[in-house]
């Protein structure tokens, strides 16, 4: 019960919403809450969802970034761990 009502609930106060820009998406707030779930129902649901027995690669998002940062200095960084597809 606590999950259905948790999941999707945003847990900012009217001040923090009142200062939020417009233009950005109120997604970026909503709680995530799920039930967990065993490997092998990860695995079930991601054979379901892409028709791959395993995952080709693993997606890599990094947040916070400087401006500074370009996708040169990122590929150099990241790729002595493996082939990068995109940056």
């Amino acid at each position: 019960k606590a999950v259905e009502e948790l999941n999707g609930k945003d847990l900012r106060t009217d001040e923090q919403k009142a200062e939020t820009k417009e233009d950005e998406p109120s997604e970026n707030y909503l709680l995530y809450v799920g039930r967990a779930q065993t490997k092998a129902e990860r695995q079930r649901e991601f054979r379901e969802k892409t028709g791959q027995a395993e995952a080709a690669g693993v997606n890599l998002y990094v947040k916070n970034l400087d401006e500074s940062v370009s996708d040169a200095s990122l590929r150099e960084l990241f790729e002595p761990f493996g082939s990068l597809t995109s940056c």
